[in-house]
């Protein structure tokens, strides 16, 4: 297998040197787990190493929490690979990938632009009209893109909205989260961000490559974060609340998400999932499915039933995903 890395691409607004993200691997000391041995905070954090994994950098109580699963299926999601490159598959087993599916039309895919191209669909008049609009109300309720009921909704500022923003490449999202909800983990593929907290407070928790905890800790009013590229991110509000804002280097940021009906590891076939993490059947299903119907805000859950699994009528909670309109 030959693999190739473009570090050059436009879309990439890191360092030029190439760094790995890898969602699963073997536990390491380098990864940060010393360091949180050192300070005695392992135990009292829920964690029990740190890993050269994404999910491993996670509080493994968060995790499980974002995923809805239980926490020693968690655990093993953290720390159960030998192996940072591949995974055996069992004898006898075979891949069976998910059948190609035709790509229904986006009514946004003449204007959303390819990686590192810009729009080939401009009709004239976007250019010499909606340029002129440089205002845009960003907590509208009315015009959210994202609301879940209990948990909060998501109004995001981009060059569909704000044409005008294409000039600068920037973007804004304003996300309201209610008591005890929480925002899925995820990272962008294609920006920076600065979260700034307009009220409320929460926990924060951010993940760098090869799984080292770079943020653990608590934000409030008048606070900011900056969360580079590529960093895996979860956000969880206090018994207040937690309203804040997040500037964004991209017109129009891309992001990949670890929970929720988008999550890239409900997309993996569950074989690879199986081998990747040394899970079983039923495991890898609960990864999967849990939070299968849930978008970008969670809504609280309460505690861990003693199953481990939280109470499956959290599952059924409406959510609702507003078309984004141009």
């Amino acid at each position: 297998m030959v693999a190739i890395a473009d570090t050059s691409n436009p879309q990439n607004q890191n360092r030029r040197d190439y760094s790995s993200f890898p969602l699963a691997g073997p536990g390491s000391s380098s990864g940060g787990g010393g360091r949180r041995e050192e300070e005695g905070e392992e135990e009292s954090r829920g964690r029990r190493g740190v890993g050269n994994n994404i999910l491993a950098g996670f509080n493994t109580r968060t995790l499980a929490q974002s995923l809805d699963v239980e926490l020693e299926t968690a655990r093993r999601l953290q720390q159960n690979q030998h192996s940072r490159f591949f995974a055996r598959v069992e004898r006898g087993r075979r891949l069976s990938l998910p059948a190609p599916r035709s790509r229904s039309r986006s009514p946004y895919a003449g204007r959303q632009r390819q990686w590192g191209r810009e729009d080939s669909a401009e009709n004239g008049v976007e250019e010499l009209v909606c340029p002129m609009r440089v205002k845009h109300n960003a907590d509208n309720p009315e015009d959210a893109d994202v609301y879940v009921r209990d948990g909060g909704r998501m109004n995001i500022g981009n060059r569909y909205k704000l044409p005008a923003l294409k000039y600068l490449g920037l973007g804004a999202e304003r996300v309201i989260l209610r008591p005890r909800a929480s925002f899925v983990p995820s990272w962008r593929m294609n920006a920076h961000a600065i979260m700034y907290v307009t009220r409320g407070e929460g926990r924060i928790e951010v993940v760098g490559d090869e799984g080292r905890s770079v943020f653990d800790g608590r934000v409030k009013e008048g606070q900011f974060i900056v969360i580079p590229q590529f960093y895996a991110v979860v956000k969880q509000a206090g018994e207040d609340g937690l309203e804040y804002i997040t500037f964004t280097t991209s017109d129009n940021s891309y992001r990949s998400t670890l929970a929720g009906r988008q999550s890239v590891l409900k997309a993996m076939p569950e074989e690879v999932l199986r081998a990747a993490y040394r899970i079983d059947q039923n495991e890898a299903r609960q990864v999967m499915r849990n939070r299968e119907h849930d978008t970008l805000i969670l809504p609280p859950s309460s505690s861990l039933s003693g199953s481990g699994r939280y109470n499956q009528d959290q599952q059924q909670n409406v959510t609702s995903l507003l078309v984004q309109v141009a």
